[in-house]
C-alpha cells in the first residue's frame, strides 16, 4: 500500500460572515419595508441609491455566503498529489498530478511574474502561508498556488527527494 496523507482547507472568516450575512439581510429587508410602508415619498427622493445599494449588499452576501461553502482538499495518495474542491455536498478534482511531475515547491514572497500558466487553490489575499508548485505535463510547464499547511508540505518535499525528478 502506498503513502497517504490528507488535510482540508477551508474559509478561516467563518465567524465573521455568520455575523455579517444575517446582518446584510436585516438591512435588505428593513429596506423593503421601509419602501413599502412609504411608498410615494420614496420614490421622490434616494431610491436609486438606496436601491443600489442593497443591491450592492445583495451581491456581497452571495459571494461570502458561496466562498464559506467552499472547501478544498489537498491529499497525497500512492505518491499522487491530488487537488479536490467542495462546493457544499458538490466534490471536483481540481488537479491530480505524479509527484514525479513536480520540479519545485516554493514559498511565495512577492506576485508571480513569470509567463507559466498557473492556478489558484486558496482563499488568502495575504502571502503568508501560500506555496506555488511548478510542475511538468506534456511537455509543457504548469503551476498552481495553494494554502497548505507546513506539514503538508514537509510531506511533499520528503516524497520529492526519494524519487527522482521528471525531466
Amino acid at each position: 500500500m502506498g503513502y497517504l496523507y490528507r488535510e482540508v482547507v477551508e474559509y478561516k472568516q467563518k465567524r465573521f460572515a455568520k455575523i455579517l450575512l444575517p446582518l446584510i439581510t436585516i438591512l435588505c429587508i428593513l429596506n423593503f419595508v421601509v419602501i413599502l410602508s412609504d411608498l410615494r415619498k420614496y420614490l421622490n427622493n434616494f431610491h436609486y441609491v438606496i436601491t443600489l445599494l442593497v443591491s450592492a449588499l445583495i451581491f456581497v452576501q452571495f459571494k461570502i455566503w458561496r466562498k464559506c461553502k467552499r472547501r478544498y482538499r489537498y491529499q497525497i495518495i500512492d505518491d499522487e498529489l491530488i487537488i479536490e474542491r467542495f462546493d457544499g455536498d458538490k466534490r471536483r478534482v481540481e488537479l491530480s498530478i505524479d509527484i514525479k511531475q513536480i520540479i519545485k515547491v516554493e514559498k511565495i514572497i512577492d506576485k508571480i511574474c513569470d509567463d507559466i500558466e498557473y492556478k489558484e487553490f486558496c482563499f488568502s489575499n495575504k502571502q503568508n502561508n501560500i506555496y506555488r508548485v511548478i510542475y511538468k505535463m506534456d511537455g509543457k510547464m504548469y503551476s498552481f498556488c495553494f494554502e497548505p499547511s507546513t506539514k503538508f508540505i514537509n510531506k511533499v518535499n520528503s516524497l520529492l527527494k526519494k524519487k527522482p525528478l521528471a525531466s
